[in-house]
Order: structure tokens, then sequence, then C-alpha cells
């Protein structure tokens, strides 16, 4: 477990984490990323391609390489 955050794209596959930063754009917020929310890494595509999330253990999605850089994220115990 790291105290340091690091952006999510740099999270490992299958790691469970917590959003400790998140880029001001209102369709993150609309689909519940916000600072404190608790997401699992499900997949990050080859290539710079998109990562695929579980927010809040409910339902996933996927977000582009240049969005996924910008949310600062901290790894949470169980990972």
């Amino acid at each position: 477990m790291t105290n340091q955050p690091i952006n999510l794209y740099q999270g490992k596959k299958h790691g469970n984490f917590q959003v400790a930063s998140v880029p001001q754009i209102p369709l993150l917020e609309s689909m519940g990323l916000r600072v404190g929310t608790n997401i699992t890494l499900q997949n990050r595509y080859a290539l710079g391609g998109p990562v695929l999330l579980r927010v809040e253990d409910t339902y996933s999605i996927a977000l582009g390489k240049d969005i996924a850089q910008q949310i600062a994220v901290n790894e949470v115990a169980g990972s």
C-alpha cells in the first residue's frame, strides 16, 4: 500500500483504489467519480488504450488514457 497518490493509468490491474483528486469535468462527477470514491482497475488496454473501472463495486465505466492520467488515486488494502 502506498501513501503517495499515483495517476489512475499507472495503477495495477485488479488493484483497489480510492480517488484522491479528479479534474473538474462534469461528466466524471455524473459518472460517480468524486474524491473518496472506491474503484477497482479491471483492465488497462494495450497501446495507450482505455482503462476499465468498477466504481463502488456497482457498475463499470471505461475512461480514455488522457483522462485516466489526470485522476489521482491511492491504493487501498486488499489490492
